[in-house]
């Protein structure tokens, strides 16, 4: 069987062969239809204007309808809710015609608070430092194309659910198809306890664990969801490997078929306006499985019946008798880059992702003339589609994206510098993410550099006195950033307040003259068409000859 890295770099190579192609000229099968969900229609609309940019850069197939559809106005439904209500706009669109298509969703609601430098974008547009035959440069969205397409001549007509902050690497032989193939399949993949206690957990009819060199389909008793140690082996979920070393076979995407979709449309029927969230993972794969006391679903019916719980007991009763099927991926890793640390880190220092993915360290990089005449090479880490000055010193373990670094610069260990622009010798303090963000308020256009330290709990929220009155704090709703009339100025402005507060050097910056505002303030914010007409700029800059 191939190495893992092997076979990732030929699925990557048969996706970059359909990049501004169309998928009626060659013979591969594809997607019919690729949904990427919105949390509001606004964030609906910017999805659509960045995946037109993409496809005008000849980054994606060019007869696959990918579309957007942003979550209903009211409450929070979380991302089974966005799934009930995709269903429902495509039934209502295609009426029978879409039971027969391969459909993927990408789940991409969220602000990414925990990696604020794509909170603006979103996760699914995230830069990745893969190297493209053709086109831009990838993100997550092209790498989310890519990794699944193994697994369509398997699929039954039917949906395709993953996440936009997760990869998957695999290496597969031939998968026998199911005798009976209806209900749902999901990916397993042998984890550790310790990263079990943090994933959707199988467990299986059968309790051992398979063979390295195979990829086997088994039927699945029961999905406990985050668990504890304890109760993995409690409820029979640990397996041993080939050296006797517990494990569990832990989730991430997975697919059901379209008789599963009618069910769920006749939930949804009886039930919607959704007043409470529910989990496409959490709640509908633990109410599925054979066994007749299923843990999570038990521990509902002895909860205090809230609308919440009996939501989720209304759409166990549509779920109990579907099948659930779990694909071992036996030679497989999963990683997450949902946070700071996690993107720096995967990106820059774990080989064993980098080997997998084929991932370099300079993808749409150009060195700008040093004028000292400095022809040293001292620049290391990732540099990813950006310009930055050839005399500059980089560690290995930072990350530059979409940035124009037009004067030598420092730049330390553990540093993310995201869409910014500077234009003198710098020395850029480390531990650090920066990333500048467009804004315009009332007309007037600003821009505004946010810095968090790569070890900060963004989401972590206390009691306080908010400049708008008293609430609950956070690094993402306090206003600490303050706005200036250009991208360079705002950069070194952020700059002097980290070696002032951080660092502790003398005050010269009177902040009287500022406005500030939160990360959340930017999300509201952000000027969409200067992000675009920037992203495109330096696209077209790093990717020119010096």
């Amino acid at each position: 069987m191939v190495e893992i890295g092997e076979y990732m770099r030929d699925v990557l190579a048969r996706y970059d062969s359909l990049r501004g192609q169309k998928i009626a000229n060659s013979r591969a099968e594809f997607w019919n239809l690729v949904i990427i969900s919105a949390g509001d229609e606004e964030q609906r609309r910017w999805f659509a204007a960045q995946l037109a940019l993409k496809a005008d850069m000849g980054d994606l197939p060019l007869d696959v309808p990918i579309t957007c559809i942003s979550d209903p106005e009211g409450s929070r439904i979380g991302s089974g809710g966005a799934t009930l209500n995709i269903l429902k706009i495509l039934s209502q669109k295609y009426k029978e015609e879409f039971f027969k298509w391969k459909i993927m969703i990408i789940h991409s609601g969220g602000h990414s608070k925990r990696l604020p430098s794509h909170s603006c974008s979103g996760k699914i547009f995230s830069p990745l430092p893969i190297l493209p035959t053709k086109g831009g440069p990838y993100q997550m969205l092209d790498l989310k194309l890519a990794i699944y397409l193994p697994f369509l001549s398997t699929m039954e007509p039917g949906i395709f659910i993953t996440a936009s902050d997760d990869i998957e690497v695999f290496s597969i032989n031939e998968i026998k198809r199911k005798r009976n193939s209806d209900g749902v399949t999901a990916l397993a993949h042998p984890s550790s306890l310790k990263i079990g206690t943090g994933h959707g957990v199988y467990v299986l009819d059968c309790q051992t664990s398979g063979s390295p060199s195979t990829t086997e389909i088994r039927a699945c008793q029961e999905v406990l969801q985050k668990p504890t140690v304890a109760l993995m082996k409690e409820r029979g979920a640990t397996v041993r490997d080939a050296k006797g070393i517990e494990q569990v076979y832990s989730d991430s995407a997975f697919w059901f078929t379209s008789s599963v979709s009618k069910k769920l449309l006749q939930f949804y029927s009886e039930v919607e306006p959704l007043q409470n969230e529910l989990c496409v993972y959490g709640d509908f794969l633990t109410f599925l499985g054979s066994k007749e006391d299923k843990y999570y679903v038990s521990q509902l019916q002895r909860a205090k019946q809230t609308r919440a719980n009996e939501l989720k007991l209304k759409l166990c009763s549509f779920l109990d008798q579907v099948p659930l099927d779990i694909l071992l991926l036996n030679r497989s890793k999963f990683y997450h880059l949902g946070t700071m640390q996690e993107y720096l880190n995967g990106l820059t220092n774990d080989e064993n992702l980098r080997t997998e993915l084929n991932l370099h360290s300079r993808v749409r990089c150009r060195l700008l003339s040093a004028e000292d005449g400095d022809t040293v090479d001292r620049i290391e880490g990732v540099i990813l589609n950006s310009a930055i000055h050839a005399s500059s010193i980089v560690h290995r373990n930072t990350v530059v994206e979409y940035s124009l670094i037009k004067g030598k610069v420092i730049m330390h260990p553990q540093t993310i510098l995201s869409s910014v622009v500077v234009d003198r010798t710098l020395d850029i303090p480390g531990g650090f993410l920066y990333h500048t963000v467009p804004i315009r308020e009332e007309g007037d256009e600003r821009y505004v550099t946010v810095v968090f330290g790569v070890k900060d709990d963004i989401k972590s929220e206390m009691k306080g006195d908010c400049q708008n009155g008293k609430g609950k704090l956070s690094l993402w709703s306090g206003k600490l950033f303050p706005a200036a009339k250009t991208m360079e100025e705002s950069f070194l402005l952020t700059i002097k307040l980290v070696k002032i507060f951080d660092l502790g050097e003398k005050m010269d910056v009177n902040l009287a003259d500022y406005r500030f505002y939160s990360m959340e303030d930017l999300v509201r914010l952000k000027d969409c068409d200067a992000i675009l007409s920037y992203r495109k700029h330096v696209t077209q800059l790093s990717s020119s000859a010096e």
